[in-house]
């Protein structure tokens, strides 16, 4: 009974979102709501601590929507003045081959805009330019969802990782002699998942692009690309991983996709493991794929009103100034890479000092609960650091920059109030171990059913409930803040490694992204092809089951030896 009372915002959540097709700006309040109304009529917890809960998931809302403008404020001044169109036109003079086109740049440059902006931006960037190309647009929101998956694990600064473990973890406290694993422990876990899946997902990217659009012909044609595209997979999932290891969680999607595109753009530059003879679509009917300024104008009249993730808003006119050239392009994004080392290296005292800084509360009425912000330490400070630099470095008038403000601003806006009702679900989810009744908190109710019912195979099952939480709540992130405390107890009460299972959740979650309702009708606005949702999720759904299957079989694997 306390399990299905516990399940019934998630089941909500899911028939609302899924079933129903609410946009979650309505279905996540609901939610909420029916968080609320069984924490304190069913668990007996006290209106003082779910009000301390609800606090608290404002201030985590604030310091999650400080990152997501932070980051598409880079890319809206990036896209203003040119720089996002020189990166763009690089990467398409490479090669002719469509296979290639479509592992350089829905691949590893939608790899890199997640480890630089994540939250929904990688697909409404790729997709766009895919179709400009000349990809059917069909195809081209297919491999651009498919391309931002493994990536996802760590996505935006490792924002799954420090936001949705560290937060979705909390309610470990609660719990006598109970410790909250760290999430860069998680992340070294996950990073060896994604050294397999990483390298294997590129090379089913192009299977499923040739096989679902290239004829009869298309999944041999496919396979000829498969060399090329596990290649570049493995240097980027290599990299990756050597990063989460050494620096942590905030930049392996980050320096792992830039490494991986520069090695595919080395290969593909000296015809190195690309297949002999070019390979694309058949002829299209007349009135084919629209273009990217259609695509863009698209995203901004409809995308961002059906989608709760954020859209990166196109600017409102053509920048006046020819774009720059590669180098001044790119300088932003290492600029970035170079202060997000600075801060995050624990070794440096950079990080330490900043954080020092804390804006809020503390403590919240007495109930053992703290809400607060470092403000300096977010890694919005550093977008904001890098964009100000950036918008000076590619000569972007102050004009131009306000509107960047704007765009990235209205952007953020139209997430709060799905991101704050799903921060307060998870709170009060987790918050929930003290209460009158002495019950144990909702998730770890619903993990102790799950253990008594599959424990012993959990490690396979852990990867479905990490996707199933991002096709939900639309986020890796918001994913594992819901589910981290429930694959925990499920992991200590079957007598699994809990950080093998945390792990499995997480890259089940950046599977999830592949069929996430959100992504898909934003990456079908963008490429004015709405009302094909489900033809798209039909298309996504296989390479996300080969992906959960593949961190499947590894937990087991470990968990075996």
């Amino acid at each position: 009974m306390l399990a299905a009372l516990a399940s019934i915002p998630i089941l909500t959540a899911l028939v609302l979102l899924a079933g129903l097709r609410w946009k979650a700006s309505r279905a996540m309040p609901v939610c909420a709501l029916a968080a609320g109304a069984i924490a304190l009529l069913a668990w007996r917890v006290s209106p003082i601590r779910a009000l301390a809960a609800v606090v608290e998931g404002g201030f985590i809302t604030v310091s999650i929507l400080y990152i997501v403008f932070g980051a598409l404020f880079l890319l809206a001044v990036m896209k203003a003045s040119g720089a996002m169109g020189a990166l763009q036109a690089s990467l398409a003079g490479v090669s002719r081959d469509r296979r290639v086109q479509a592992v350089l740049i829905a691949w590893h440059f939608g790899s890199f805009i997640e480890g630089a902006a994540g939250f929904g931006t990688p697909a409404a960037i790729t997709a766009p330019l895919l179709i400009g190309l000349g990809f059917p647009a069909l195809a081209a929101v297919t491999v651009a969802l498919v391309g931002d998956s493994t990536a996802v694990s760590f996505g935006a600064v490792g924002t799954p990782m420090t936001v949705g473990m560290g937060q979705g973890l909390v309610g470990l406290s609660e719990r006598a002699g109970a410790v909250a694993p760290d999430a860069a422990a998680i992340g070294r876990m996950v990073a060896l998942y994604d050294l397999v899946i990483g390298t294997c997902m590129p090379a089913v990217l192009v299977l499923i692009l040739a096989a679902g659009f290239g004829g009869r012909r298309g999944l041999r044609d496919g396979l000829q690309a498969v060399p090329f595209a596990l290649a570049t997979g493995l240097a980027q999932a290599a990299t990756a991983a050597a990063v989460a290891w050494t620096l942590g969680p905030e930049f392996p999607s980050l320096v792992g996709a830039a490494v991986g595109l520069l090695v595919a753009l080395l290969l593909a530059s000296r015809g190195l493991l690309v297949p002999r003879q070019i390979w694309d679509f058949p002829p299209a009917p007349a009135g084919g794929a629209a273009t990217v300024e259609a695509a863009a104008t698209e995203a901004t009249g409809r995308g961002a009103e059906l989608s709760s993730a954020a859209l990166p808003a196109p600017p409102r006119e053509a920048p006046a100034q020819p774009g720059p050239s590669l180098g001044r392009a790119l300088a932003p994004y290492l600029l970035l890479a170079v202060l997000l080392s600075l801060t995050r290296v624990r070794a440096l005292p950079f990080g330490a000092a900043l954080a020092a800084v804390s804006v809020g509360p503390g403590e919240l009425f007495g109930t053992g609960i703290s809400a607060g912000l470092q403000p300096l330490h977010s890694p919005g400070a550093v977008f904001a650091v890098t964009t100000l630099a950036a918008a000076a470095l590619l000569g972007l008038s102050g004009r131009a920059v306000g509107r960047a403000v704007v765009d990235a601003g209205g952007v953020a806006a139209r997430t709060a109030v799905p991101l704050l009702a799903a921060v307060i679900t998870v709170r009060l989810f987790i918050h929930s171990g003290v209460n009158a009744e002495n019950l144990p908190a909702m998730p770890l109710a619903l993990a102790d059913v799950a253990a008594r019912s599959v424990g012993g195979a959990w490690p396979s099952v852990a990867p479905w409930v990490g996707a199933l939480g991002a096709f939900i709540a639309g986020s890796a992130t918001f994913s594992n803040m819901l589910f981290a405390l429930f694959q925990h107890g499920v992991a200590v009460d079957a007598g699994h490694d809990p950080i093998v299972i945390l792990a499995l959740q997480g890259a089940g979650a950046a599977a999830g992204n592949m069929v996430c309702v959100h992504n898909v009708v934003a990456a079908c606005a963008v490429a004015q092809i709405l009302g094909r949702e489900g033809q798209v999720i039909r298309r996504t759904a296989v390479p996300m089951i080969v992906h959960v299957l593949l961190a499947g079989l590894m937990g087991w694997a470990l968990q075996a030896l």
